[in-house]
Protein backbone atom coordinates (compact mmCIF):
# COMPACT_ATOMS: atom_id res chain seq x y z
CA UNK A 1 0.00 0.00 0.00
CA UNK A 2 2.99 2.36 0.11
CA UNK A 3 2.37 3.13 -3.57
CA UNK A 4 -0.95 4.72 -2.63
CA UNK A 5 0.76 7.27 -0.39
CA UNK A 6 3.31 7.95 -3.11
CA UNK A 7 0.51 9.01 -5.46
CA UNK A 8 -0.14 12.25 -3.59
CA UNK A 9 3.23 13.83 -4.48
CA UNK A 10 2.51 12.80 -8.09
CA UNK A 11 3.78 15.74 -10.21
CA UNK A 12 0.36 15.85 -11.89
CA UNK A 13 -1.05 16.90 -8.52
CA UNK A 14 1.28 19.88 -8.16
CA UNK A 15 -0.79 23.08 -8.12
CA UNK A 16 1.93 25.53 -9.21
CA UNK A 17 2.67 25.91 -12.91
CA UNK A 18 4.85 28.99 -13.31
CA UNK A 19 2.23 30.61 -15.55
CA UNK A 20 2.20 34.38 -15.07
CA UNK A 21 0.95 35.84 -18.37
CA UNK A 22 -2.36 37.67 -18.43
CA UNK A 23 -5.51 35.87 -19.51
CA UNK A 24 -6.45 35.69 -23.17
CA UNK A 25 -9.84 36.94 -24.28
CA UNK A 26 -12.16 34.10 -25.23
CA UNK A 27 -14.28 33.94 -28.37
CA UNK A 28 -17.22 36.18 -29.26
CA UNK A 29 -19.99 33.61 -28.83
CA UNK A 30 -22.36 32.82 -31.70
CA UNK A 31 -24.88 31.73 -29.09
CA UNK A 32 -25.06 31.69 -25.30
CA UNK A 33 -27.05 29.48 -22.98
CA UNK A 34 -27.75 31.22 -19.67
CA UNK A 35 -28.90 29.46 -16.53
CA UNK A 36 -32.54 30.34 -15.82
CA UNK A 37 -33.30 27.90 -12.95
CA UNK A 38 -34.82 29.76 -10.01
CA UNK A 39 -34.72 33.13 -11.81
CA UNK A 40 -37.76 35.30 -12.43
CA UNK A 41 -37.59 36.99 -15.82
CA UNK A 42 -38.11 40.73 -15.95
CA UNK A 43 -41.31 41.98 -17.51
CA UNK A 44 -41.12 41.97 -21.28
CA UNK A 45 -38.23 39.49 -21.55
CA UNK A 46 -39.45 36.90 -24.05
CA UNK A 47 -38.62 34.92 -27.16
CA UNK A 48 -37.56 36.91 -30.27
CA UNK A 49 -36.63 39.94 -28.17
CA UNK A 50 -33.39 41.77 -29.06
CA UNK A 51 -30.98 42.27 -26.16
CA UNK A 52 -27.66 44.01 -25.58
CA UNK A 53 -24.60 43.43 -23.34
CA UNK A 54 -25.21 43.97 -19.61
CA UNK A 55 -28.99 44.16 -20.05
CA UNK A 56 -30.68 42.58 -17.03
CA UNK A 57 -32.85 39.62 -17.96
CA UNK A 58 -33.88 38.13 -14.62
CA UNK A 59 -33.56 38.26 -10.86
CA UNK A 60 -33.15 35.50 -8.31
CA UNK A 61 -35.17 35.46 -5.06
CA UNK A 62 -32.09 34.58 -3.01
CA UNK A 63 -30.26 37.69 -1.75
CA UNK A 64 -26.97 35.82 -2.24
CA UNK A 65 -27.57 34.87 -5.90
CA UNK A 66 -26.52 37.38 -8.55
CA UNK A 67 -29.00 38.52 -11.18
CA UNK A 68 -28.63 37.37 -14.80
CA UNK A 69 -27.62 39.62 -17.69
CA UNK A 70 -27.13 39.25 -21.41
CA UNK A 71 -23.40 39.06 -22.21
CA UNK A 72 -23.82 39.81 -25.94
CA UNK A 73 -25.83 41.62 -28.59
CA UNK A 74 -28.40 39.02 -29.55
CA UNK A 75 -31.91 37.76 -30.03
CA UNK A 76 -33.59 35.48 -27.51
CA UNK A 77 -34.37 32.28 -29.43
CA UNK A 78 -35.72 30.11 -26.61
CA UNK A 79 -36.75 30.37 -22.98
CA UNK A 80 -37.49 27.27 -20.94
CA UNK A 81 -37.46 26.31 -17.27
CA UNK A 82 -33.71 25.72 -17.25
CA UNK A 83 -32.16 28.06 -19.81
CA UNK A 84 -32.30 31.28 -21.79
CA UNK A 85 -30.81 30.95 -25.28
CA UNK A 86 -29.48 34.09 -26.97
CA UNK A 87 -28.22 34.04 -30.56
CA UNK A 88 -25.67 36.70 -31.52
CA UNK A 89 -26.79 39.43 -33.95
CA UNK A 90 -25.11 42.39 -35.58
CA UNK A 91 -26.49 45.35 -33.62
CA UNK A 92 -28.13 48.33 -35.26
CA UNK A 93 -27.65 51.89 -34.04
CA UNK A 94 -30.57 51.66 -31.64
CA UNK A 95 -29.24 48.51 -29.98
CA UNK A 96 -25.74 50.00 -29.74
CA UNK A 97 -27.16 53.13 -28.15
CA UNK A 98 -29.01 51.00 -25.60
CA UNK A 99 -25.76 49.23 -24.69
CA UNK A 100 -23.92 52.53 -24.34
CA UNK A 101 -26.63 53.82 -22.01
CA UNK A 102 -25.84 51.17 -19.37
CA UNK A 103 -24.80 53.17 -16.34
CA UNK A 104 -21.49 52.27 -14.76
CA UNK A 105 -21.37 51.91 -10.98
CA UNK A 106 -18.38 53.30 -9.10
CA UNK A 107 -18.33 50.81 -6.24
CA UNK A 108 -15.17 52.23 -4.70
CA UNK A 109 -16.76 55.67 -4.38
CA UNK A 110 -19.79 54.36 -2.53
CA UNK A 111 -20.05 54.88 1.24
CA UNK A 112 -22.03 51.67 1.71
CA UNK A 113 -20.44 48.85 3.62
CA UNK A 114 -21.31 45.34 4.83
CA UNK A 115 -24.91 44.32 4.36
CA UNK A 116 -25.70 47.54 2.50
CA UNK A 117 -23.42 46.44 -0.33
CA UNK A 118 -24.94 42.99 -0.79
CA UNK A 119 -28.07 44.03 -2.75
CA UNK A 120 -25.95 46.34 -4.93
CA UNK A 121 -23.53 43.53 -5.79
CA UNK A 122 -26.38 41.08 -6.33
CA UNK A 123 -27.88 43.59 -8.75
CA UNK A 124 -24.55 43.55 -10.61
CA UNK A 125 -24.64 39.79 -11.07
CA UNK A 126 -22.35 38.72 -8.23
CA UNK A 127 -23.01 35.67 -6.08
CA UNK A 128 -22.38 37.11 -2.61
CA UNK A 129 -22.93 34.04 -0.40
CA UNK A 130 -19.25 33.58 0.48
CA UNK A 131 -18.21 37.24 0.42
CA UNK A 132 -19.75 38.62 3.63
CA UNK A 133 -19.19 35.73 6.03
CA UNK A 134 -19.67 36.52 9.71
CA UNK A 135 -16.21 35.61 11.01
CA UNK A 136 -13.23 37.03 12.87
CA UNK A 137 -10.67 35.76 10.35
CA UNK A 138 -11.29 35.43 6.62
CA UNK A 139 -8.91 33.39 4.46
CA UNK A 140 -8.68 33.85 0.70
CA UNK A 141 -7.85 30.52 -0.91
CA UNK A 142 -5.24 31.55 -3.48
CA UNK A 143 -4.50 28.06 -4.84
CA UNK A 144 -5.66 26.50 -8.06
CA UNK A 145 -8.70 24.41 -7.08
CA UNK A 146 -7.79 21.30 -9.10
CA UNK A 147 -4.78 19.79 -10.83
CA UNK A 148 -4.77 21.16 -14.37
CA UNK A 149 -6.50 24.42 -13.47
CA UNK A 150 -3.85 27.13 -13.88
CA UNK A 151 -5.49 30.57 -13.47
CA UNK A 152 -4.54 31.25 -9.81
CA UNK A 153 -0.97 32.43 -10.47
CA UNK A 154 -1.92 34.98 -13.16
CA UNK A 155 -4.70 36.25 -10.89
CA UNK A 156 -2.16 36.80 -8.13
CA UNK A 157 0.82 38.05 -10.14
CA UNK A 158 -0.42 39.62 -13.38
CA UNK A 159 -3.77 41.15 -12.41
CA UNK A 160 -2.71 43.33 -9.49
CA UNK A 161 -5.28 46.09 -10.06
CA UNK A 162 -8.10 43.58 -10.18
CA UNK A 163 -6.80 41.85 -7.02
CA UNK A 164 -6.34 45.14 -5.17
CA UNK A 165 -9.90 46.29 -5.94
CA UNK A 166 -11.32 42.87 -5.10
CA UNK A 167 -9.57 42.98 -1.72
CA UNK A 168 -10.84 46.50 -1.04
CA UNK A 169 -14.44 45.47 -1.78
CA UNK A 170 -14.02 42.31 0.30
CA UNK A 171 -12.95 44.41 3.30
CA UNK A 172 -16.08 46.52 2.95
CA UNK A 173 -18.26 43.43 2.80
CA UNK A 174 -16.67 41.31 5.51
CA UNK A 175 -16.81 41.99 9.25
CA UNK A 176 -13.56 40.02 9.66
CA UNK A 177 -10.88 41.80 11.66
CA UNK A 178 -8.16 39.91 9.81
CA UNK A 179 -8.01 38.91 6.14
CA UNK A 180 -5.28 36.50 5.01
CA UNK A 181 -4.28 35.43 1.51
CA UNK A 182 -3.12 31.80 1.36
CA UNK A 183 -0.75 31.13 -1.54
CA UNK A 184 1.54 28.22 -2.48
CA UNK A 185 4.94 28.09 -0.81
CA UNK A 186 6.67 28.54 -4.16
CA UNK A 187 5.08 31.93 -4.89
CA UNK A 188 6.87 34.97 -3.50
CA UNK A 189 4.10 37.51 -3.64
CA UNK A 190 4.57 41.00 -2.26
CA UNK A 191 1.26 42.71 -1.58
CA UNK A 192 1.20 45.70 0.74
CA UNK A 193 -2.50 45.55 1.64
CA UNK A 194 -3.02 41.93 2.67
CA UNK A 195 -1.20 39.45 4.92
CA UNK A 196 0.32 36.56 2.96
CA UNK A 197 0.42 33.02 4.35
CA UNK A 198 2.27 30.23 2.52
CA UNK A 199 0.67 26.78 2.40
CA UNK A 200 1.42 23.40 0.73
CA UNK A 201 0.85 23.16 -3.00
CA UNK A 202 0.14 19.50 -3.72
CA UNK A 203 -3.47 18.48 -4.24
CA UNK A 204 -5.69 18.12 -2.20
CA UNK A 205 -4.06 21.04 -0.33
CA UNK A 206 -6.35 23.48 -2.20
CA UNK A 207 -9.56 22.08 -0.68
CA UNK A 208 -11.00 24.80 1.57
CA UNK A 209 -11.00 22.75 4.77
CA UNK A 210 -7.34 21.82 4.27
CA UNK A 211 -6.35 25.41 3.52
CA UNK A 212 -7.97 26.47 6.80
CA UNK A 213 -6.05 23.77 8.66
CA UNK A 214 -2.77 24.74 6.97
CA UNK A 215 -3.23 28.40 7.93
CA UNK A 216 -4.58 27.98 11.48
CA UNK A 217 -3.22 24.56 12.49
CA UNK A 218 -6.76 23.56 13.50
CA UNK A 219 -9.60 21.58 11.97
CA UNK A 220 -12.92 23.48 11.80
CA UNK A 221 -11.80 26.39 14.02
CA UNK A 222 -14.42 28.81 15.29
CA UNK A 223 -14.59 32.27 13.78
CA UNK A 224 -12.74 31.40 10.56
CA UNK A 225 -14.23 31.75 7.09
CA UNK A 226 -12.82 31.14 3.63
CA UNK A 227 -13.49 32.53 0.16
CA UNK A 228 -12.09 31.45 -3.19
CA UNK A 229 -9.73 33.60 -5.26
CA UNK A 230 -12.10 33.21 -8.21
CA UNK A 231 -14.80 35.04 -6.21
CA UNK A 232 -12.36 37.84 -5.34
CA UNK A 233 -11.44 38.15 -9.03
CA UNK A 234 -15.14 38.53 -9.93
CA UNK A 235 -15.57 41.16 -7.22
CA UNK A 236 -12.53 43.06 -8.49
CA UNK A 237 -13.70 42.77 -12.10
CA UNK A 238 -16.97 44.53 -11.29
CA UNK A 239 -15.13 47.19 -9.26
CA UNK A 240 -12.73 47.86 -12.16
CA UNK A 241 -15.29 47.91 -14.99
CA UNK A 242 -18.27 49.33 -13.11
CA UNK A 243 -20.46 46.97 -15.16
CA UNK A 244 -22.48 43.87 -14.28
CA UNK A 245 -20.54 40.61 -14.23
CA UNK A 246 -21.07 38.67 -17.45
CA UNK A 247 -17.74 36.82 -17.59
CA UNK A 248 -15.67 34.17 -15.88
CA UNK A 249 -12.06 32.99 -16.00
CA UNK A 250 -11.55 29.36 -16.94
CA UNK A 251 -8.75 27.02 -17.88
CA UNK A 252 -9.47 25.21 -21.14
CA UNK A 253 -7.33 22.12 -21.32
CA UNK A 254 -6.58 18.64 -22.62
CA UNK A 255 -3.60 16.30 -22.31
CA UNK A 256 -1.59 18.35 -24.80
CA UNK A 257 -2.92 21.91 -24.39
CA UNK A 258 -3.88 24.33 -21.64
CA UNK A 259 -4.73 28.02 -21.57
CA UNK A 260 -6.54 30.55 -19.39
CA UNK A 261 -9.30 32.65 -20.90
CA UNK A 262 -11.83 35.31 -19.93
CA UNK A 263 -15.04 33.99 -21.46
CA UNK A 264 -18.62 35.20 -21.61
CA UNK A 265 -21.12 33.63 -19.25
CA UNK A 266 -23.20 31.08 -21.15
CA UNK A 267 -20.50 30.35 -23.77
CA UNK A 268 -21.03 26.96 -25.37
CA UNK A 269 -18.37 24.39 -24.56
CA UNK A 270 -18.05 23.32 -28.19
CA UNK A 271 -17.20 26.87 -29.24
CA UNK A 272 -14.66 27.21 -26.44
CA UNK A 273 -12.86 24.01 -27.42
CA UNK A 274 -12.74 25.05 -31.07
CA UNK A 275 -11.37 28.47 -30.11
CA UNK A 276 -8.63 26.80 -28.03
CA UNK A 277 -7.85 24.38 -30.89
CA UNK A 278 -8.78 21.35 -28.82
CA UNK A 279 -10.37 18.52 -30.77
CA UNK A 280 -13.12 16.44 -29.18
CA UNK A 281 -13.31 12.88 -30.54
CA UNK A 282 -15.69 9.98 -30.03
CA UNK A 283 -14.97 8.31 -26.70
CA UNK A 284 -13.50 11.44 -25.11
CA UNK A 285 -15.06 12.81 -21.94
CA UNK A 286 -16.03 16.44 -21.35
CA UNK A 287 -15.49 17.82 -17.86
CA UNK A 288 -16.79 21.16 -16.62
CA UNK A 289 -14.74 22.24 -13.62
CA UNK A 290 -11.48 20.60 -12.62
CA UNK A 291 -10.44 17.08 -13.69
CA UNK A 292 -10.82 15.66 -10.16
CA UNK A 293 -13.82 17.57 -8.80
CA UNK A 294 -15.59 18.64 -11.97
CA UNK A 295 -18.70 17.14 -13.54
CA UNK A 296 -18.79 15.01 -16.64
CA UNK A 297 -21.16 16.48 -19.21
CA UNK A 298 -22.70 14.83 -22.21
CA UNK A 299 -23.05 17.59 -24.84
CA UNK A 300 -20.89 20.20 -26.51
CA UNK A 301 -23.95 22.46 -26.40
CA UNK A 302 -23.73 22.78 -22.62
CA UNK A 303 -22.36 26.08 -21.36
CA UNK A 304 -20.24 27.68 -18.65
CA UNK A 305 -21.56 29.76 -15.77
CA UNK A 306 -19.96 32.61 -13.82
CA UNK A 307 -18.78 30.05 -11.27
CA UNK A 308 -17.13 27.72 -13.79
CA UNK A 309 -13.40 27.24 -13.27
CA UNK A 310 -12.43 25.05 -16.20
CA UNK A 311 -13.38 22.99 -19.26
CA UNK A 312 -11.34 19.86 -19.97
CA UNK A 313 -11.27 17.07 -22.52
CA UNK A 314 -10.17 13.73 -21.09
CA UNK A 315 -9.02 11.70 -24.08
CA UNK A 316 -10.41 8.21 -24.57
CA UNK A 317 -8.15 5.58 -23.05
CA UNK A 318 -6.20 8.00 -20.84
CA UNK A 319 -8.24 7.05 -17.77
CA UNK A 320 -9.79 3.61 -17.21
CA UNK A 321 -13.55 3.69 -17.64
CA UNK A 322 -15.66 3.78 -14.47
CA UNK A 323 -18.44 1.23 -14.19
CA UNK A 324 -21.34 2.12 -11.92
CA UNK A 325 -22.21 -1.53 -11.24
CA UNK A 326 -18.67 -2.60 -10.36
CA UNK A 327 -18.67 -4.02 -6.82
CA UNK A 328 -16.31 -2.63 -4.20
CA UNK A 329 -13.45 -5.08 -3.56
CA UNK A 330 -12.64 -3.69 -0.08
CA UNK A 331 -9.01 -2.94 -0.95
CA UNK A 332 -9.01 0.12 1.33
CA UNK A 333 -7.26 2.39 -1.22
CA UNK A 334 -9.88 5.13 -0.86
CA UNK A 335 -9.70 5.01 2.94
CA UNK A 336 -5.91 5.47 2.88
CA UNK A 337 -6.03 8.63 0.76
CA UNK A 338 -9.14 10.29 2.24
CA UNK A 339 -8.04 13.61 3.82
CA UNK A 340 -11.23 13.73 5.91
CA UNK A 341 -10.49 10.29 7.39
CA UNK A 342 -13.81 8.86 6.19
CA UNK A 343 -14.61 5.47 4.68
CA UNK A 344 -15.56 6.26 1.07
CA UNK A 345 -16.01 2.54 0.38
CA UNK A 346 -18.89 2.36 2.86
CA UNK A 347 -20.35 5.71 1.89
CA UNK A 348 -20.48 4.85 -1.80
CA UNK A 349 -22.14 1.51 -1.13
CA UNK A 350 -24.75 3.07 1.12
CA UNK A 351 -25.53 5.61 -1.59
CA UNK A 352 -25.63 2.92 -4.27
CA UNK A 353 -28.39 1.12 -2.39
CA UNK A 354 -30.21 4.29 -1.22
CA UNK A 355 -29.24 3.79 2.43
CA UNK A 356 -28.72 7.50 2.88
CA UNK A 357 -29.33 7.69 6.63
CA UNK A 358 -26.62 5.06 7.15
CA UNK A 359 -24.32 7.27 5.10
CA UNK A 360 -25.16 10.18 7.39
CA UNK A 361 -24.15 8.11 10.42
CA UNK A 362 -20.81 7.54 8.69
CA UNK A 363 -20.39 11.34 8.36
CA UNK A 364 -20.96 11.58 4.61
CA UNK A 365 -21.74 15.29 5.01
CA UNK A 366 -18.15 15.86 6.16
CA UNK A 367 -16.79 14.67 2.79
CA UNK A 368 -14.53 17.34 1.23
CA UNK A 369 -15.31 16.12 -2.31
CA UNK A 370 -11.65 16.13 -3.32
CA UNK A 371 -12.13 13.20 -5.71
CA UNK A 372 -9.08 11.20 -4.61
CA UNK A 373 -11.26 8.21 -3.70
CA UNK A 374 -12.43 7.73 -7.27
CA UNK A 375 -8.94 8.41 -8.61
CA UNK A 376 -7.38 5.52 -6.68
CA UNK A 377 -10.33 3.10 -6.89
CA UNK A 378 -9.02 -0.17 -8.31
CA UNK A 379 -12.56 -1.33 -9.14
CA UNK A 380 -13.17 1.93 -11.07
CA UNK A 381 -16.28 2.84 -9.11
CA UNK A 382 -17.71 6.40 -9.33
CA UNK A 383 -17.11 6.85 -5.61
CA UNK A 384 -17.35 10.65 -5.47
CA UNK A 385 -20.50 10.65 -7.59
CA UNK A 386 -22.17 8.20 -5.21
CA UNK A 387 -21.17 10.34 -2.23
CA UNK A 388 -22.51 13.49 -3.87
CA UNK A 389 -25.76 11.65 -4.56
CA UNK A 390 -26.11 10.70 -0.89
CA UNK A 391 -25.43 14.27 0.23
CA UNK A 392 -27.98 15.59 -2.26
CA UNK A 393 -30.66 13.13 -1.13
CA UNK A 394 -30.02 13.93 2.53
CA UNK A 395 -30.27 17.67 1.81
CA UNK A 396 -33.58 17.09 0.03
CA UNK A 397 -34.94 15.04 2.94
CA UNK A 398 -33.83 17.71 5.43
CA UNK A 399 -35.57 20.42 3.38
CA UNK A 400 -38.82 18.44 3.37
CA UNK A 401 -38.50 17.88 7.12
CA UNK A 402 -38.05 21.60 7.74
CA UNK A 403 -41.13 22.39 5.67
CA UNK A 404 -43.15 19.88 7.66
CA UNK A 405 -42.00 21.50 10.90
CA UNK A 406 -43.17 24.90 9.65
CA UNK A 407 -46.70 23.70 8.92
CA UNK A 408 -49.41 24.78 11.40
CA UNK A 409 -50.16 22.23 14.11
CA UNK A 410 -52.71 19.72 12.85
CA UNK A 411 -52.17 20.38 9.14
CA UNK A 412 -49.68 17.57 8.75
CA UNK A 413 -51.90 15.11 10.63
CA UNK A 414 -54.92 16.05 8.54
CA UNK A 415 -53.02 15.47 5.32
CA UNK A 416 -51.74 12.16 6.64
CA UNK A 417 -55.26 11.07 7.64
CA UNK A 418 -56.64 12.01 4.22
CA UNK A 419 -53.92 9.98 2.55
CA UNK A 420 -54.68 6.95 4.70
CA UNK A 421 -58.37 7.26 3.96
CA UNK A 422 -57.65 7.30 0.25
CA UNK A 423 -55.86 3.98 0.55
Amino acid sequence: MKELFQMLPDPRFHLVYGITQRFSEGPSPRQVRLNREGFKLLEGISKKMLVYPHQKLGVHPSPAKGDVFSPIFGKITEVNERSIFVEAVEPDEELRAAAQSVEKVDLLAMPERGGELVPILKGLGLNTGSLGQDCETLIINGLNPDPGVTWAEPMLLAHQRNLHNGLEMLRRLSPARRILLAVPKEIRLQHHDVEIVHVPSHYPASVNALVIKAVTGKERPDGVGIVGLHNVWSLGRVAVTGLPLTETVITIGSFTHSGNYIVKEGSMIGELLAFANIEFRDGDTLVRGGPLRGESIEKLSRSVTKGSTGVFVVEAGSVPVMEGHSPCINCGACVLVCPARLSPNLLSRYAEFALHERARKEYVEQCLECGLCGYVCIARRPVLQYIRLAKHKLAEADAVRRLEELKPVGQGEAASGAAQGGN
